[in-house]
């Protein structure tokens, strides 16, 4: 379910300059696209390289029914199938958004406040942060389609939000803000495809009134753009 670290009764590992780590445990979020199902196979081989293909493709049948509540809409067995021969052919090495520098040992039981703790003495991060770690923050908060605010950049690499506010010059703010904006849309987006699937089920007539009504969402032209994706996902 995750990357695997010999700690040898070790707390933590420490790595100077990071190392890839993949991880499966299911966050609050549900899986929005078959491309994000796609790339969760990928890291599931990657971890489990020898795993049966068959079992595999069963487990991924059930994560991709909506009712397994893991994920917005559908997917056909036949269309998962085919996906994870593809990606078993492959065998590609997934892609990792940030580079981690602390692995913390499983089976040590930590709150969030000693390990923040554990951080703060070990990579010193009270020091002003490099433009690169800040950067992949906001990638990793992008890629997880979570608002990005100094607080929570501060909080991730457990320091000040005045010693993040330096970085966000007018430029830098600007594309926080059309971030922000593309991060709200997808998540509207989300929502909107999900009630669409709802509401299509068993074959019946889309009706946008339905659509609005169901989703809360006003912006007739989101809504127009979640049917069109939703059609071309079919």
């Amino acid at each position: 379910m995750e990357s695997s670290f010999t700690f040898q009764g070790k707390t933590f590992l420490y790595f100077p300059d990071g190392v890839k780590y993949y991880s499966l445990y299911r966050t609050k979020r549900k899986i929005n696209s078959f491309s994000e199902l796609e790339y969760i196979a990928e890291k599931f081989l990657y971890l489990n390289p020898s795993f049966d293909i068959d079992l595999m493709k069963s487990l991924f049948q059930h994560l991709s029914d909506r009712d397994s509540g893991h994920i917005i809409r559908t997917y056909s067995d036949t269309r998962v199938n085919h996906m994870i021969d593809q990606v078993a052919a492959k065998k590609s090495v997934p892609f990792c958004p940030r580079l981690r520098k602390i692995i913390f040992n499983p089976t040590k039981m930590l709150d969030r406040q000693e390990k923040m703790r554990i951080v703060g003495s070990v990579i010193n991060t009270k020091e002003k942060p490099e433009a690169d770690d800040i950067s992949a923050v906001i990638e990793e908060l992008w890629l997880n389609k979570e608002k990005i605010t100094i607080g929570k950049i501060a909080s991730t690499l457990n320091t000040s939000r005045y010693l993040i506010s330096y970085y966000f010059d007018d430029e830098i703010s600007e594309s926080i803000k059309k971030l922000n904006q593309e991060i709200r849309d997808v998540n509207l987006m989300s929502k909107a495809i999900e009630a669409i699937d709802e509401l299509t089920d068993k074959g019946n007539r889309l009706k946008m009134r339905q659509l609005k009504k169901l989703t809360s969402i006003r912006d007739y032209a989101l809504l127009k753009q979640a049917v069109i994706q939703y059609q071309n996902q079919v």
